[in-house]
C-alpha cells in the first residue's frame, strides 16, 4: 500500500524505547500505559531546543485544566487536543507541540487536559473538548478561531465541529485533524497493510477503540467518531495530516474525499515516510520536523484565508 519505505531514522529513534510488542496494550494497567506514553515522550524529545513563547499560563475549564500558550500579537485562536488513545497523554506530554505551533502559527493555542477512559467513559472527553472549545471561543472573538489535534485528539477535534456546524455554533472557521481514528472499521486497506505497525499494533488499536465505543452512549454516534456522520456538509474547511505507514490511513483517506464531495474545502497533507504519532518525535526525526514544519505552514494559509475572508 505504501511504497516509501519508512525513513530509517525512525526506526532507529523507536529502537530506543525496547522490543516492540511484547506487552499487549489489554494486558497492562492503564497506570502502567500512562507512564509508558510519558516515558516515550521523554526519549522522543531527549536533548530537545526548548521553544520559547511570550506567556503560558494554566487555568481550568468546568474543572478541566487547560494550558494557554500566547504570543505578543495573536493571529488567531487554535484548541489543541492531545492523542493517546483517549487513555494516554497529558499537558505535559504534548508541551513541546503546542509551544512550537504558538511560535510558528503565532496563534494563541489553548491544550486541553481532558478526562480520560476507563475512569471517564464516553462522552466525558468529547464534553470536555466541546466545553473548552466554547470556552476557548470568547477569548478573541475577532481572530480566525481553530481546532485541532493528534490521534485520539483529532478524533475529538472532528466531532467538535460537528456538533458545533449541528448547533449553529460556536462558529469554527477551520479543523486541524492529525492522523485522526475515522471510524472501528478494522477491515479497512491500511488496516491490514499495517497490522503490525511500528508504534501501534492492530491489536492495541482494537482494545483502545473498543473501549472508547462501548459505553451506550457511543453506540452509533458521529459525536464519538466522525466517519459515522451521515453528512459531512457545512463543516469548516479541514487540514487532514495523514501518516503513509499507519493502520488509520485508508479510513483517513475515505474521510478526506467524503468531505470533498460535500462541498468542504480539504488539505491532505501525506507524509509516506512516517508512522502514526510522528508529531510527537518531530524534535529528533528530521523529517518529523519538516513535516511539522509542513504542517504550520498549511495552518498559517488556513489562518491567512479566513483572514482575508473576515
Amino acid at each position: 500500500m505504501n511504497e516509501t519505505p519508512i525513513d530509517p531514522d525512525i526506526i532507529e529513534l523507536l529502537d530506543e524505547l525496547g522490543p516492540a510488542g511484547n506487552v499487549r496494550a489489554a494486558d497492562q494497567t492503564t497506570g502502567e500505559l500512562r507512564q509508558g506514553m510519558r516515558d516515550a515522550i521523554a526519549v522522543f524529545t531527549r536533548n530537545a531546543r526548548a521553544v520559547a513563547v511570550h506567556q503560558v499560563t494554566d487555568d481550568k475549564v468546568r474543572g478541566i485544566p487547560v494550558r494557554v500558550y500566547r504570543p505578543e500579537r495573536p493571529t488567531a485562536v487554535i484548541v489543541y487536543l492531545h492523542g493517546g488513545a483517549w487513555t494516554t497523554g497529558d499537558l505535559d506530554t504534548h508541551d513541546l507541540v503546542t509551544r512550537r505551533m504558538c511560535r510558528d502559527t503565532g496563534a494563541v493555542v489553548v491544550a486541553v487536559d481532558y478526562r480520560m477512559l476507563p475512569e471517564h467513559p464516553f462522552p466525558a472527553p468529547f464534553d470536555d473538548a466541546w466545553d473548552a472549545m466554547v470556552w476557548a471561543r470568547a477569548l478573541h472573538p475577532e481572530l480566525p478561531f481553530l481546532i485541532a489535534g493528534d490521534s485520539a485528539g483529532g478524533t475529538l477535534a472532528a466531532c467538535v465541529a460537528l456538533r458545533a456546524r449541528d448547533e449553529g455554533g460556536p462558529r469554527i472557521d477551520a479543523q486541524i485533524l492529525i492522523y485522526p481514528a475515522i471510524d472501528d472499521d478494522l477491515d479497512r486497506p491500511s488496516m491490514k497493510a499495517f497490522s503490525d505497525g511500528k508504534r501501534v499494533a492492530i491489536e492495541d488499536l482494537r482494545f483502545f477503540l473498543g473501549q472508547y465505543v462501548a459505553p451506550e452512549a457511543a453506540a452509533g454516534s458521529a459525536y464519538a467518531l466522525p466517519g459515522r456522520a451521515t453528512s459531512l456538509a457545512g463543516l469548516p474547511p479541514a487540514l487532514l495530516a495523514i501518516a503513509g505507514h499507519d493502520l488509520l490511513r485508508s479510513a483517513e483517506e475515505d474521510y478526506a474525499r467524503r468531505l470533498r464531495e460535500a462541498g468542504v474545502g480539504v488539505t491532505v497533507q501525506l507524509d509516506a515516510e512516517q508512522v502514526h504519532g510522528w508529531i510527537d518525535y518531530a524534535a529528533r526525526v528530521p523529517s518529523a520536523d519538516q513535516a511539522f514544519g509542513r504542517l504550520m505552514e498549511h495552518v498559517n494559509d488556513l489562518i491567512s484565508r479566513v483572514t482575508v475572508a473576515a
